[in-house]
């Protein structure tokens, strides 16, 4: 998660062509007030430990008196993991009615690294505004391509996507823009699935993908997650596990 104990990226992270319009046909189920609530486990060789935490909330927040949809999360280590990588990371996103971003930052740590950044996004440019551990501040411009989103909206996005009319294996190209780079990602839809919580033994139907994940620290680049969410409206994420660079991860919805 490793960054946002990159649970933003473990659950969903993943071109659109359009004049925007990508989320013509999604259907946002999920509800304001909504707070999910997520646990690391993380795993190398026999070693098996609870490592990280992670909250997502969706509210409202107004801006120059327009309202927009806000998105949370926040990520924290657990305390018997911080010595190995401390992370105390914070993510938000504003997005219009059409669930494109207008606002993004990112702040906290993040193992050796500190984030302090935030965008503004007005159409197809991003005006970054970033400030280092030494008080500088720098500004930079990127220039997003159709339907761009931040790794929190694209979260959202995922779980609008209506996959009752998408064919097995069907990949949906997605535009990613985060620490002052762009990137092209995608996401396949592998199927359906039932899932066993192996900690209640409930059962639940799930709609399953695969997203592409970008080369880092963290994760080697290809299809190494899958991700788990419930083939319900509200397409709740309920389980991801996913390839490391060293060990593997598995993360469960808690609360």
């Amino acid at each position: 998660m490793l960054r946002l104990f990159n649970i933003s990226t473990l659950l969903c992270l993943s071109i659109f062509s359009s004049g925007q319009g990508c989320t013509d046909d999604c259907q946002s189920n999920y509800l304001r007030g909504e707070v999910l609530q997520y646990e690391l486990v993380y795993h190398w060789g026999f070693i098996k430990a609870r490592a990280g935490q992670v909250t997502f909330s969706i509210g409202d927040t107004l801006v120059d008196g327009k309202t927009y949809t806000c998105f949370k999360g926040h990520g924290s280590s657990m305390p018997n993991w911080d010595w190995f990588y401390h992370v105390n990371s914070s993510y938000l996103s504003f997005t219009d009615q059409d669930l494109y971003p207008v606002f993004f930052s990112r702040k906290g740590q993040e193992g050796p690294e500190t984030y302090d950044r935030e965008y503004r996004v007005i159409g197809n440019q991003a005006f970054l505004t970033q400030v280092d551990e030494d008080g500088n501040r720098t500004e930079q411009l990127l220039l997003l391509a159709d339907c761009s989103f931040d790794v929190i909206s694209a979260i959202y996005y995922c779980r609008s996507i209506d996959f009752s009319k998408l064919e097995i294996n069907t990949i949906l190209p997605l535009n990613l823009f985060l620490d002052g780079e762009t990137h092209e990602s995608y996401v396949r839809f592998v199927g359906y699935a039932d899932w066993q919580d192996p900690r209640t033994d409930e059962i639940h139907k799930c709609i399953v993908f695969k997203p592409w994940l970008i080369d880092g620290t963290v994760f080697s680049e290809g299809e190494n997650m899958t991700v788990y969410v419930s083939d319900t409206p509200e397409k709740t994420p309920l389980y991801i596990e996913t390839e490391l660079v060293v060990g593997k991860a598995e993360v469960y919805l808690v609360k």
